[in-house]
């Protein structure tokens, strides 16, 4: 008798069946695989673009971090500069207003009949020491400087007699307030001539 080794066709159908899911299982995975491998991918060049971006702006803020400190110290640098030109145009102007008060001081100074031994200004305000004749040249002296724009009403600190080479005289001290000359404001400005044959109104 002979005998036939036949598999039996619901084993080979099962083996069939089992190898197809194995292969399409595999298929998915390696499908997943590649779309995570893509993903990824673009992922990274995202990252790498935002790097570079980011370095990119990085550059510009400190460019820029650097120019508003140039500004800063060109601001500062000014106001130092402004601080000494003013400095420079007051000390301009006190050295006109001392020229101007020494020669008011020297122009109605009486020399024949009287001589200053100091002088000393402080701020707006000068003292005067000197020796007279007599109290008549200190009240005549102390009206001449009133008289001046450059002075206030100058007080009398101090008179007493003194000996200068076997004369009697008059020690006296005096305190003016100095008063600087306001500029004079701008003059206005002259009316239009009326034209020739206009009617007044």
């Amino acid at each position: 008798m002979i005998r036939i080794n036949l598999l039996p066709i619901k084993e080979i159908k099962r083996k069939l069946r089992l190898r197809n899911e194995v292969i399409l299982f595999a298929a998915s995975f390696l499908g997943v695989l590649v779309v995570l491998g893509a993903i990824s991918l673009g992922m990274a060049q995202k990252v790498s673009a935002l790097t570079e971006e980011i370095k990119t702006l990085e550059d510009k803020r400190k460019s820029v971090d650097r120019i508003v400190k140039q500004i800063d110290k060109l601001r500062k640098d000014k106001k130092t500069l402004e601080t000494k030109l003013a400095a420079v145009d007051k000390l301009k102007s006190d050295s006109q207003l001392m020229v101007h008060v020494l020669d008011e001081v020297a122009n109605r100074t009486p020399t024949a009949s009287m001589w200053l031994t100091s002088l000393k200004v402080s701020g707006t305000s000068m003292q005067l020491n000197g020796v007279a004749l007599d109290n008549a040249t200190i009240a005549q002296y102390m009206r001449a400087l009133e008289a001046s724009d450059y002075f206030g009403p100058a007080e009398l600190a101090n008179a007493s007699q003194t000996v200068v080479a076997g004369q009697k005289l008059k020690s006296f001290g005096l305190t003016l307030a100095i008063t600087p000359l306001q500029p004079a404001p701008p003059a206005a400005p002259a009316a239009a001539p009326a034209k020739e044959g206009a009617k007044p109104q």
